[in-house]
C-alpha cells in the first residue's frame, strides 16, 4: 500500500513538472535564423519604441488616456486591431534589422569613420543626454542589453545607409543616376506660395458664425484681388495670411530666429509639393499632414506666375505659382525624398527574397510577451 502511494505521488509530481513547462513557454530568444536563436533584446526596443510612438500621435490628439482603447479599435475595414498593426510593424522592424546586419557583413562592407563618429554623437545626444545616464540606464535594464549593445542598436541605420549606397550608387546593380533624380523632380514636383485664411475658430475649433464668414471673404476678396492687379505677393502673405507668425516681445533669440526663418519661406520660397499633397515629410510621416487634392491639381495645372482662389471646406488659399528652378535648392530640398521613391520598391523587393533565403521564425512566445497591451510606456512619457 505505501509503495502504491508513494508511486502514485511520483506520476502527480512528473505531470504537475509537465504542466508548468507547457505553460511556461520559452521566451529566451526572439526568433532563429537558419536554425540559429537570436537574443530578444533588439526585438523588444523596437517592440517598445514602435508601441511608444503610438501612444504619443494619440495623446496629442486624443488626450493622455486614449491608447488603451486605440489599442482594441479597428484601423482598417478588414478588421485589423490597432495592437496587430503594431505588432505586424514591429516584426517587420525586427527583420529588416536582421537583414541589414547580416547583409553588411555578407558584403564585407565597412563604416566610414565619419558614420562612426556620426554613432556616438546619435547615441550620446539622442539617448544618454535625452534620457539622462541613469534614464539611458534604465532603459538598457528593461530591453535587457548593454550600452554597446545599444550602440550596435543605433548603427543599423548608418549601416542601411552603407548598404542603399551599395546597391543604388555608382556602379552599383540598381543604379540611381543624377539624371533620373533630376526628371522625377521635373515630372512630379511643383512650388507655390500662398495665403491662408481659416474658416473655423481657432480658440473654440467651431466654424465660424454666418457674420464672421462674411467679413472674412471680404479680406479674402480683397487680397485676391491686390494679388491679382499685381501687388508683390510675398508683401500680401506676411500682410494676410494666418499662417504668418507674429514675432511678439519676449521671445528668446533660437524661438525668433525660428520664426523669421519660417515667414521668410512663406514670403519668398514658398513650398515644394509633389503630386500627392506630400511638402514636409516630417509633417506627413507623424501627422499624417498633407495638402488638400483641390490644392495640389490646381498648382499642377498652373502657370509660373499665376494666380488662383481656391476654396475648401475649412479655409480659403490664394495661391501664386513659383518656379521650382528659380535655385537649385529646391531640388536638393527634394532629392533624398526622390531618391527614396525611386528606391523602396526596388529594396523592398529585394528584401523579400532576403528574408526567404534566411527563413527567419519567429518565436511566438516572445512575439506575444511584447505584445502593445502587456508592455508599459518606455521612451515615452506622458506629458512630454
Amino acid at each position: 500500500m505505501k509503495k502504491t502511494t508513494k508511486f502514485i505521488s511520483v506520476i502527480l509530481v512528473a505531470a504537475m513538472m509537465l504542466l508548468m513547462m507547457c505553460s511556461c513557454a520559452n521566451t529566451s530568444y526572439i526568433c532563429t535564423v537558419d536554425g540559429v536563436k537570436y537574443p530578444v533584446g533588439p526585438y523588444a526596443f523596437y517592440a517598445y519604441y514602435t508601441r511608444d510612438k503610438y501612444e504619443a500621435q494619440i495623446a496629442q490628439y486624443y488626450g493622455s488616456t486614449a491608447f488603451a482603447s486605440a489599442l482594441v479599435s479597428d484601423v482598417d475595414t478588414e478588421g485589423t486591431k490597432m495592437y496587430e498593426y503594431i505588432n505586424s510593424e514591429v516584426m517587420a522592424s525586427y527583420v529588416s534589422h536582421i537583414i541589414v546586419n547580416l547583409k553588411f557583413e555578407e558584403l564585407g562592407l565597412e563604416l566610414t569613420e565619419d558614420q562612426q563618429s556620426a554613432i556616438k554623437t546619435a547615441l550620446q545626444e539622442n539617448w544618454i543626454d535625452y534620457y539622462t545616464e541613469e534614464g539611458f540606464a534604465d532603459i538598457c535594464r528593461v530591453l535587457g542589453i548593454t550600452s554597446s549593445e545599444f550602440e550596435e542598436m543605433v548603427s543599423v541605420s548608418y549601416k542601411y545607409e552603407s548598404l542603399m549606397s551599395y546597391l543604388f550608387g555608382e556602379g552599383g546593380e540598381y543604379e540611381i543616376t543624377e539624371e533620373e533624380l533630376k526628371s522625377d523632380f521635373e515630372e512630379n514636383y511643383e512650388r507655390f506660395r500662398y495665403i491662408a485664411f481659416t474658416k473655423v475658430d481657432p480658440e473654440t475649433s467651431l466654424s465660424l458664425t454666418t457674420d464672421e464668414l462674411i467679413a472674412k471673404k471680404a479680406l479674402v476678396d480683397d487680397a485676391y484681388a491686390r494679388a491679382l492687379a499685381g501687388e508683390d505677393f510675398g508683401a500680401l502673405v506676411a500682410e494676410f495670411s494666418e499662417d504668418y507668425i507674429e514675432i511678439t516681445d519676449g521671445l528668446d533669440d533660437t524661438t525668433k530666429a525660428s520664426y523669421e526663418e519660417t515667414n521668410r519661406r512663406n514670403r519668398e520660397d514658398g513650398i515644394v509639393t509633389d503630386k500627392e499633397g506630400i511638402f514636409d515629410y516630417y509633417y506627413y510621416y507623424y501627422y499624417n499632414y498633407y495638402l488638400d487634392s483641390a490644392i495640389v491639381d490646381k498648382v499642377f495645372t498652373m502657370e509660373v506666375g499665376d494666380i488662383a482662389l481656391i476654396e475648401l471646406s475649412s479655409s480659403f488659399w490664394i495661391i501664386q505659382k513659383l518656379d521650382k528652378n528659380e535655385n537649385e535648392s529646391f531640388y536638393e530640398s527634394k532629392k533624398d525624398l526622390i531618391y527614396s521613391a525611386i528606391s523602396t520598391p526596388i529594396i523592398e523587393e529585394v528584401f523579400v527574397e532576403w528574408e526567404e533565403d534566411y527563413a527567419i521564425v519567429f518565436n511566438d512566445a516572445t512575439v506575444n510577451k511584447y505584445d502593445p497591451r502587456k508592455i508599459e510606456a518606455l521612451f515615452y512619457q506622458s506629458g512630454n
